[in-house]
């Protein structure tokens, strides 16, 4: 039932006529999240090999072995979709916080609370004719989030090799449906559906750096199963009653594989490309394999001399393509392309950075799949150090 339901949301959404907020978060487990920090998301969400010791980024578990001193990181995003000329302004959200501690020469540890989906959909559509008449609204929110566990450690001078377990503990998604007749004589009814989530998704990285300037990066997924534990409530108004039922499954997550390439120029500047495939076609029917492929340059002022008082500001800009899981009715996927610029002000003796990223973009096209979205992303984030 709960497939039928998606499917239909996601139908009437992208072909038949309707009112919408946004039409590309809603299909199961929602729109995944890019684990990526604001320093890498300002670069297009490249810098999976950027092994520096600042790289706060989750998607390769390797990069905590690069980490010498305790830090911490918080992110706050903001979205504004532009849908078919409407426009819906997402509430803010708090994104992945991670703590960062080295323990001597030894593993660094990292911890953290993230999202691993976001949904956030909406829509109204008016069906029926005649009698049978009338107004059906959708709205999907929340996402799966994890309590994430991280272990990094670098090998001799070339090799950085890490492994995550994300704990699948928190987050919530939400849906109702309202279904609203025209006629007084037929009664409305609401159905709402909560789902939980509780499971582990492990990951695993590795880094090469063959030169100083040259570094090279993969991660794999695992993916796997993780049970979903889904609340049904049917309420009918005539009635003024609630049935409400349980019931448990699992939903698969898919595997994963990235790679990514860093050059750095020394101090001054460096660019990075990244390229992941995730297999969501294994997870679902009618689901599509996704590409997600960015690049991105960052540029530093000041001078790289800690003994010299000059202030260390970072540029950065890149650009990306992803493409999205959901079915469509037109059987084609779906695409996004992004870009994105950023700058870092540094705080006093470079005890730590405030960061801010502004991301624009498109999703799908009007054309193939009924509906296309203009939107604008902000990102600010603090990043601390502790000596």
């Amino acid at each position: 039932m709960m497939r039928i339901l998606l499917a239909l949301g996601l139908a009437f959404a992208l072909v038949l006529p309707a009112r919408a907020n946004t039409v590309f978060s809603f299909s199961g487990a929602g729109d995944p999240v890019r684990r990526v920090d604001a320093r890498s998301r300002s670069m297009g969400g490249a810098g999976r090999s950027l092994a520096d010791g600042l790289n706060f980024s989750s998607h390769n578990p390797a990069l905590l072995g690069a980490f010498r001193r305790a830090a911490a990181s918080v992110q706050f995003g903001v979205q504004h979709r532009f849908l078919s000329g409407e426009r819906a302004v997402n509430d803010g959200d708090v994104g992945a916080f991670q703590v960062v501690l080295p323990m001597g020469r030894g593993p660094v540890l990292g911890i953290g609370l993230e999202p691993l989906t976001d949904m956030d959909f909406g829509a109204v559509a008016d069906r029926g004719a005649g009698d049978l008449a009338y107004r059906l609204e959708v709205k999907a929110t929340g996402g799966i989030q994890a309590i994430s566990v991280g272990l990094g450690h670098r090998l001799g001078r070339k090799f950085f090799v890490g492994a995550r377990v994300n704990w699948v503990a928190m987050g919530t998604l939400n849906e109702r449906w309202v279904k609203i007749f025209d006629r007084e004589d037929i009664f409305s009814s609401s159905d709402e559906i909560t789902r939980t989530h509780r499971g582990w998704v492990p990951s695993f990285g590795i880094i090469f750096t063959p030169t100083p300037r040259l570094s090279l990066g993969g991660n794999v997924d695992i993916g796997g199963n993780i049970r979903q534990r889904q609340v049904q409530r049917n309420h009918f108004v005539y009635q003024n009653h609630a049935r409400e039922v349980t019931t448990e499954s699992d939903v698969e997550l898919p595997r994963e594989f990235g790679a990514g390439i860093t050059y750095l120029s020394g101090y001054r500047w460096l660019a990075s490309v990244d390229v992941s495939r995730a297999q969501w076609s294994a997870t679902g029917n009618g689901r599509f394999d996704t590409w997600d492929i960015s690049a991105g340059m960052l540029w530093r002022t000041g001078s790289p001399d800690l003994l010299v008082r000059s202030r260390r500001f970072e540029l950065c800009a890149g650009v990306h393509y992803r493409s999205l899981y959901f079915p469509t009715t037109s059987g084609k996927q779906i695409g996004e392309w992004g870009a994105s610029f950023g700058f870092a002000l540094p705080f006093v003796n470079n005890s730590g950075r405030f960061r801010y990223v502004v991301e624009v973009g498109r999703r799908g096209d009007r054309s193939t799949h009924g509906a296309s979205e203009r939107f604008i992303q902000q990102v600010f984030s603090v990043v601390g150090f502790v000596k």
